[in-house]
């Protein structure tokens, strides 16, 4: 994530001169990533920053987050704003520089990265969760113009409403993930091999995916409880007797919020009563 925005935040103006980081060695590969777009940047210890920037971007691990504040605070910055990238803390996890005087805020861009290369591709049109401060969260919005290109939004996000966000993207991002390899998992008792299962399904998750973003989830709803076959999602649960408890388990919890959809879309009593005695 740090190697991803610095490069993007140097190459559309914003100037990134100084990195810091425990490794040394990690610091110098971010710096070499980043500074393609930054030449002069330098690897400093965090001792150092303070005298370098009053704007900071701490993009560590989660657990990180507090001790490089600590550290900063200790360092002697008393000033300019500090922005963490943790979706699931608000400000109060930079609480050492909050004391110091320094304007505090979490900025959280929605979106996947398993790699720095892959996020430089992937950063240029997202929407980022944004937090606190007024002068940390103008600067995030700054950073977010910057970063997307003016493409992208900023979420603002109320500190004690963090964890509903965060929780929203946990189930738009890693629980897609579970449900597709349940569902790879479900074709491999149908002795399909593991690629030629996921190939299958790609087409058939990007097109549910596709339809539920353009038309709304409730819209895209398709299936035996859409219909109201509970003849075949009985056949179903049947089926997950013989697979791992956890596949089962997601399929009934999905199946279950799949019911409230298909209430609302205005699936009839009697068939919606029907799928309830099959999923209880």
């Amino acid at each position: 994530m740090a190697r991803a925005l610095g490069r993007l935040m140097a190459a559309g103006g914003e100037p990134v001169v100084a990195l810091a980081s425990r490794s040394r060695s990690r610091a110098e590969d971010a710096a070499r990533f980043i500074g393609v777009a930054a030449p002069s940047i330098q690897v400093v210890e965090y001792s150092d920053v303070p005298r370098l920037a009053t704007r900071v971007l701490i993009a560590v691990s989660d657990r990180g987050i507090e001790p490089v504040a600590e550290a900063l605070a200790a360092a002697g910055m008393r000033s300019g704003a500090a922005l963490h990238t943790c979706g699931a803390r608000g400000p109060d996890a930079l609480a050492a520089l909050g004391a110091a005087g320094v304007a505090c805020g979490m900025l959280h861009p929605l979106q996947t990265i398993m790699s720095a290369e892959q996020g430089v591709k992937s950063l240029t049109d997202v929407t980022f969760g944004l937090a606190g401060d007024g002068e940390a969260t103008l600067w995030g919005a700054e950073i977010v113009e910057i970063v997307t290109g003016g493409r992208g939004e900023a979420l603002h996000i109320k500190a004690d409403r963090l964890s509903y966000y965060h929780a929203g993207a946990v189930m738009a991002s890693n629980a897609l993930v579970a449900v597709l390899d349940a569902a790879v998992i479900l074709l491999s008792h149908a002795d399909v091999e593991h690629d030629a299962a996921l190939h299958a399904i790609g087409p058939l998750a990007r097109t549910s995916l596709d339809n539920a973003l353009v038309s709304g989830p409730q819209a895209a709803l398709t299936g035996p409880i859409a219909r109201g076959d509970a003849a075949t999602v009985a056949a179903h649960r049947e089926a997950l007797r013989n697979v791992d408890p956890t596949v089962a388990k997601l399929y009934e919890a999905a199946a279950g919020h799949l019911l409230q959809l298909a209430k609302q879309r205005g699936l009839s009593d009697d068939r919606l009563r029907a799928l309830q005695d099959v999923l209880k």
